[in-house]
């Protein structure tokens, strides 16, 4: 008998599990997406203004920027000093520049209070990477 009841416990159990493993929760919660990569005129002006700050220790300058570089840039912009950079207040007025308007190249140039234009050079190697700074240019036309 008590044998009779095991197996009838077992078999409840199981047909139990196979029914909530096959039927899915119904949920009003939805399912977070997937966060839209920033436009590049976004990266551009993060760019230019984390560059553009030369109060800012060499230390928490480099770390707010290189998250934003290619390996390239990154090694370029590694020996600056924050206290050398000619710009500051970057203003979020970037247009498109030069000719640099691609699927995998772009360039934007933005107005800073101190110092004149930056302009950032973004690249990615493929449409579906993201756009980092290869170049940055402060205080010259």
């Amino acid at each position: 008998m008590v044998i009779v009841v095991a197996a009838v416990i077992v078999v409840k159990v199981a047909y139990g599990l196979q029914h909530t493993h096959t039927n899915p929760a119904q949920s009003s919660t939805p399912i977070p997406s997937t966060p839209a990569a920033p436009s590049s005129a976004a990266v551009a002006l993060t760019v230019s203004d984390r560059f553009c700050q030369p109060d800012k220790a060499k230390n928490a300058w480099q770390r707010s920027l290189t998250p934003y570089l290619t390996p390239d840039a990154w090694q370029l912009y590694s020996a600056v000093q924050p206290a050398n950079v000619p710009c500051a207040d970057v203003h979020d007025d970037g247009k498109p520049v030069g000719d640099q308007q691609t699927s995998t190249d772009r360039a934007y140039q933005f107005t800073a209070s101190t110092g004149g234009p930056v302009t950032v050079t973004l690249h990615r190697d493929t449409k579906q990477d993201p756009w980092l700074a290869s170049y940055i240019n402060a205080g010259q036309e």
